[in-house]
């Protein structure tokens, strides 16, 4: 390997460390059904909000500058719902989200219980220029998010699926 190209190998890995190390974890209350925990930014925010209790609650985590923001929502079943749960319903509800906001011929990429598309340019609010949405399972909870960025933030898009990939469902204690 290059001298150089391994200087910037262990650059990126150095700053992949150090971004991780800048993570706190959130943790996200689901009533009977335990709680969603997955890492955020630190220096991001963070605001939880559900009409009810009961109810599957919507976590909107925002960058400092205000220019990327996600949306996360855990949704289990209940008695009076029933979220996609086996890939096939994942697959389903992804694409016809996709079709729903003109992305349909976007490709549907996988995540670690799920799929997801990017968005064409257009469909956002200002500021956002950039979209991502996708549905997957971790544990009993069937959790669907949408991340919106300005060009400036673009990595921020990846940085999501990376940080779902870690999360967890801590189930109710019995």
């Amino acid at each position: 390997m290059q001298p150089r190209l391994f200087a910037m190998s262990v650059a990126l890995m150095l700053a992949g460390a150090c971004t991780e190390a800048a993570d706190r974890m959130v943790s996200v209350p689901c009533a009977e059904a335990g709680s969603l925990e997955f890492p955020a930014p630190d220096d991001w925010s963070v605001d939880i909000r559900r009409h009810d209790m009961r109810m599957p609650p919507t976590v909107t985590v925002t960058a400092p500058d205000g220019q990327a923001q996600w949306i996360i929502t855990p949704v289990w079943k209940a008695a009076d719902r029933n979220p996609p749960s086996t890939p096939a319903e994942i697959r389903t509800r992804v694409q016809r989200t996709a079709e729903t906001v003109g992305a349909g011929a976007a490709p549907l990429r996988e995540l670690p219980g799920g799929l997801y598309f990017d968005g064409a340019s257009g469909i956002t609010p200002e500021p956002f220029t950039r979209l991502r949405q996708g549905v997957f399972r971790v544990g009993e909870l069937t959790v669907s998010f949408t991340a919106m960025s300005s060009d400036a933030h673009a990595a921020d898009q990846d940085a999501l699926v990376s940080r779902l990939g870690n999360a967890a469902h801590h189930p109710a204690r019995p």
